[in-house]
């Protein structure tokens, strides 16, 4: 197989730079774009010596990139990369300097078997699993050095433009003062509330365009739009009145706790057991401060909504991706869908991904945290239905990309479900804005 021009530009932008920010969409080859590159450099120094860890979410580290190196016919490159996993005596015995293989594929979650190591290239895919600055796993990888960084993403902004330095300093473009960073552009608007989390906004007078400005020079993005022919997703909101007792609940809670829920930019909570409890309402329950699930007598009004399109779409010959955010959701759902004769699967069932290509199922339940990367399932369906939206924009964005990928011959549409006058109204404000940051960050950047 031939790289395309786009991919050959990625791979001169690898070599020629010290640093750099890949945020490329979905399907236009980031992954065998840094192989390419790293095919290269280890010839010229003949894949002796070098040393590289890539660094991904478990299920890509596991799969993705040897399963390219293989599928792209790099077979030197291939019997250089090791997977670091098994048990704990392997897997550090595998991170040691001594052991054999130059390239070390390595999930996030294992990433303290290289803290404060030195390394030729480091590799971050899914960049955006850095973006908060006091997480353990950030702060280990930013003290990882290398004479050269790469980061991937598909979207750079997730939550907003407050999330580009964590990332940047990750991968060494940006430095390590992310509090005078955040100061110098952001303000906390709830200062001086009592309220239990912060909602960063820019300040008057500055602009996205500002903030950018300073590291555009070492973003580079492409976009899916400009070179692959795929429309737009449909995204269609399907509003959910509540039932009385869920829109009793839903307002004595909120009026109790006096949450103003936050709608746009970044918010950071301290106490996110009371934000969940919020979200759980809109969708007929609530896990008590045990943990255990209390359903409501007359509640699951969105969920029975979501079958309800689940069942239309069977009707018409659709097979339904169905995304959800709790775990009681899901359950709920599979309860319910079930008595309406609506052929159910997880993707964590045995040959899901099967029976999801060969159309032997109408829903595919799914989580885009577990879900949301490197799957590609426009083989079994067009339709997504997301019972429950997640303020992240990152996992929302790839879990829409799941259907919206080459080789997709339909169009794809989203549904949303929303209650009525609740937080999910905020939620879906939110991902539009989001959605905003990250194309202001792909026209600033764009090659």
């Amino acid at each position: 197989m031939q790289l395309r021009g786009y991919q050959k530009r990625l791979v001169d932008e690898i070599l020629r730079r010290k640093n750099v920010c890949l945020s490329v969409g979905m399907g236009l080859g980031k992954t065998i774009s840094v192989l390419t590159a790293l095919d290269y450099i280890m010839y010229t120094n003949d894949y002796q010596s070098l040393r590289v860890l890539i660094v991904a979410p478990k299920r890509v580290a596991e799969t993705v990139w040897l399963q390219e190196a293989e599928q792209w016919g790099l077979w030197k490159l291939r019997a250089c990369m090791a997977l670091v996993s098994g048990t704990k005596e392997k897997k550090l015995k595998m991170a040691s300097d001594d052991y054999v293989a130059q390239i070390k594929i390595v999930s996030r979650d294992n990433i303290a078997l290289f803290a404060g190591r030195h390394f030729d290239i480091v590799v971050i895919d899914e960049l955006t699993s850095f973006k908060s600055w006091t997480l353990q796993r950030s702060k280990i990888m930013r003290g990882i050095t290398a004479n050269k960084k790469i980061g991937l993403t598909g979207t750079f902004a997730p939550n907003g433009i407050i999330d580009i330095y964590p990332q940047l300093s990750a991968i060494g473009i940006a430095g390590d003062d992310y509090y005078g960073w955040r100061g110098r552009w952001f303000e906390d608007v709830m200062r001086g509330s009592g309220q239990s989390f912060q909602k960063w906004q820019l300040r008057n007078g500055v602009s996205p365009y500002n903030v950018l400005s300073e590291f555009a020079a070492d973003i580079i993005t492409l976009s899916t739009d400009d070179y692959i022919g795929l429309p737009p997703v449909v995204e269609v909101p399907q509003f959910v009145n509540l039932s009385k007792e869920e829109r009793k609940a839903y307002d004595d809670l909120v009026t109790t706790l006096h949450f103003e829920l936050p709608d746009d930019d970044a918010f950071e909570t301290t106490d996110n057991a009371v934000f969940a409890k919020i979200q759980t309402l809109t969708s007929g329950f609530v896990y008590d401060d045990d943990g255990n699930v209390i359903r409501l007598e007359h509640g699951g009004s969105k969920i029975r909504a979501a079958v309800d399109k689940c069942c239309e779409c069977r009707d018409n010959g659709e097979h339904v991706l169905l995304l959800y955010h709790f775990r009681e959701s899901a359950i709920w759902f599979h309860e319910l869908a079930t008595a309406a004769l609506l052929r159910v699967c997880s993707t964590s069932a045995k040959g899901w991904l099967d029976k999801w290509n060969n159309g032997d199922i109408d829903v595919l339940v799914a989580n885009p945290q577990s879900s949301g990367h490197g799957l590609n399932l426009q083989r079994g369906g067009h339709v997504a239905v997301w019972m429950e939206l997640t303020y992240d924009y990152e996992l929302f964005a790839q879990a829409n990309a799941r259907l919206r990928r080459p080789g997709q011959t339909e169009q794809v549409v989203a549904y949303y479900m929303i209650s009525n006058d609740t937080c999910d109204v905020n939620i879906l404000r939110s991902l539009a804005r989001k959605k905003k940051d990250n194309d202001l960050v792909e026209r600033m950047t764009k090659i």
